[in-house]
């Protein structure tokens, strides 16, 4: 749409400076105005009365139209996106040189060494309680070991909701964005869709901190790109049930609860007029998720 208004104003704006510089070239040299109804119904009484007119005169007038035409094909022309990738050239590795293999020169004894005279080792004083020291400490080292494991099974990272919320927004026609962090903060979830939306999730997270991440983003969009609105929408999914919904974030109580919500609110499907728009609008994003990591 926004291509469309575009050529509409060039094509305005081509057709007046046309019609300006004809007036111009008419007024100077044939003394006629373009914007004087007296002028043609002057001319109009000459052409009836089949009174010589300068040839110049309509020449001017079909230079103009030629250059208006040609000015439309050059707006309307359909261009093809070329990519100004340059080619690196593939650097072949050089062939290592063979590694010359060393042998081992075995020591040839001499008759006249003197014989090497093997020790014994001095006899260890062990306690007379060790069978009972080793079953102390395996039955420790048992102990220690189940109790990790417990803490690994009662532990529930939020990055394992990750994969899952991808999918959810992902199956709905929306594109999931990776590696977003904003001001230390890293969500859960960074998708966008069409119309100039944007998702952000996160997980067990205070609704305070989710809003600070959201104004930042509204502040950064607004000061890059202050033409075009951008609709940030946020969400947490709160699996311990301890925070409330808010006029900014939505709470969800489950990922079937959000699955459910986001099935129900899926991205508009992107016409073939909007794919171009739609691919800028997703580089300019990339763009601000590698700012939002330098910062």
């Amino acid at each position: 749409m926004k291509n469309k208004i575009e050529y509409i104003l060039l094509s305005v704006l081509l057709g007046l400076s046309i019609l300006l510089g004809l007036s111009f070239w008419l007024n100077n040299f044939f003394a006629f105005n373009l914007f004087c109804q007296a002028h043609w119904e002057e001319l109009s009484k000459l052409q009836a009365s089949h009174m010589p007119i300068a040839n110049g005169f309509y020449i001017s007038i079909w230079v103009a139209i030629s250059l208006f035409i040609f000015g439309l094909y050059i707006i309307y022309m359909p261009r093809n996106k070329k990519t100004n990738e340059k080619t690196q050239p593939v650097v072949q590795a050089a062939p290592s040189a063979p590694v010359a293999e060393t042998k081992v020169q075995e020591p040839v004894s001499s008759p006249e060494e003197t014989p090497v005279i093997m020790t014994r080792p001095p006899r260890l004083n062990l306690p007379k309680n060790m069978a009972q020291i080793i079953a102390q400490r395996q039955s420790q080292n048992a102990n220690q070991q189940t109790t990790a494991q417990q803490k690994s099974n009662n532990e529930k990272p939020t990055d394992t909701y990750n994969s899952a919320l991808a999918e959810i927004f992902s199956d709905n026609g929306y594109v999931v964005k990776s590696g977003a962090k904003i001001s230390g903060f890293s969500p859960n979830l960074f998708a966008i869709g069409p119309n100039e939306i944007v998702w952000i999730g996160a997980v067990d997270t205070a609704p305070s901190k989710l809003n600070q991440a959201v104004d930042k983003l509204n502040d950064i969009f607004h000061t890059t790109l202050e033409d075009i609105p951008i609709h940030v929408k946020a969400f947490i999914l709160d699996t311990l049930n301890q925070y409330q919904p808010d006029e900014n974030t939505l709470v969800f109580k489950s990922l079937e609860e959000l699955k459910t919500f986001v099935s129900e609110n899926p991205s508009d499907t992107i016409s073939d007029e909007e794919i171009e728009s739609f691919g800028s609008y997703s580089e300019y994003i990339d763009t601000i998720i590698q700012y939002l990591k330098n910062l």
